[in-house]
């Protein structure tokens, strides 16, 4: 039996996201394999670390600053690796958990851990860099502007917008995720206010695509043989494209598998572009990448290296799709993280 830390919260807008994902693991995870230490990351940066492992059959706690005493997180890693901690599992998704920052000290302790390293985690969390490595290597993509946003001339980019992708248009920030950060605008004055409103060194705009939205995730290490999950398809209910709402409101979104315009080729074609994107980025364990099927094709929206895990998450549907239960996928991504190679040296003791 390996101990394991999952990490559950962070810094970024998806807090609460992270925290269902975080309890949906710790519930899940097979007892007679790992025994899980939770770990609180609250909103100001510190870590919470419960006094001990969750015992067989003992229920998820409710994730907060009650689990331990406030720490730093070297502090707090160096404890946890003190206490025989062999790997990690990041259940965040944002800033500070799925941009690389967490995953580079993770690495630095030689301690392996679930999703991709620091330069693919650090690539895949920023759009513009995405849509940039992606495009290197041959992947289509929608149409689009990108330029500064903090301190931008917000006169000049929205006319540099309007001339060259019209409206309405999909805006982004940079770094964000889970919809946050995104919005459809319809006119000049939703673009100027999306400038006045997000936070962020650059955007990235965006001409809409008519099609079909699908998503489709990657299980497998880079350099190794990649398994493409079957893919889902996303039909929002209460908005008019998939909005925080409508990805985790009851009721938000229909989400079917397979979706509803592609036949087995299809199917095929959209598997071996999601491949693509993985290994182009050098993702390792598990990826999602979103697209829209248009009439000329898939089209790539942007790759996530750290996919939700609540119950209302697509990765969960489509590895169920695909015959493969919440524990087993689980242990896919636990033991890819430990296939790479990353088991910890041995460490020079602590000085008295």
């Amino acid at each position: 039996m390996l101990d394991l830390a999952v990490l559950g919260g962070g810094r970024s807008a998806e807090h609460d996201v992270s925290l269902r994902s975080c309890t949906a693991v710790l519930r899940a995870l097979d007892r007679r394999r790992w025994r899980p230490w939770p770990v609180y990351l609250a909103k100001d940066g510190s870590w919470h670390v419960a006094t001990a492992a969750l015992a067989s059959g003992e229920p998820a706690p409710e994730l907060g600053p009650h689990l331990g005493r406030a720490q730093r997180p070297g502090v707090a890693l160096g404890e946890l690796l003190d206490r025989g901690i062999r790997v990690v599992f990041p259940a965040l998704h944002g800033r500070a958990g799925e941009d690389g920052s967490l995953q580079g000290m993770l690495e630095l302790h030689d301690l392996p851990f679930v999703g991709s390293g620091t330069a693919a985690s650090a690539v895949g969390m920023d759009k513009l860099r995405t849509r940039e490595c992606l495009r290197a290597h041959g992947v289509p993509m929608a149409d689009c502007v990108t330029g500064p946003l903090d301190g931008a001339d917000v006169d000049r980019e929205v006319e540099r917008i309007v001339d060259a992708l019209g409206l309405p248009c999909f805006v982004k920030t940079d770094l964000s995720g889970s919809s946050f950060g995104v919005e459809r605008c319809t006119d000049r004055a939703g673009l100027a206010a999306f400038f006045g409103r997000e936070r962020g060194r650059r955007y990235v705009a965006e001409r809409p695509l008519r099609g079909e939205e699908i998503s489709v995730p990657v299980l497998g290490n880079s350099g190794d043989e990649l398994e493409a999950l079957p893919p889902v398809g996303i039909y929002p209910q209460l908005d008019d494209w998939f909005t925080p709402t409508a990805k985790y409101a009851s009721g938000g979104a229909l989400e079917l598998i397979p979706p509803r315009g592609l036949d087995a080729a299809g199917i095929a074609e959209v598997q071996a572009l999601a491949k693509r994107c993985h290994l182009a980025l050098g993702c390792d364990g598990v990826s999602r990448t979103d697209m829209i099927v248009t009439a000329d094709g898939p089209r790539v929206l942007e790759l996530n290296t750290l996919p939700g895990l609540t119950e209302a998450s697509l990765l969960p549907k489509c590895a169920a799709a695909a015959g493969i239960a919440f524990p087993a996928l689980l242990d896919r991504l636990l033991d890819a993280a430990l296939a790479r190679g990353r088991a910890p040296q041995r460490r020079a003791p602590r000085s008295a």
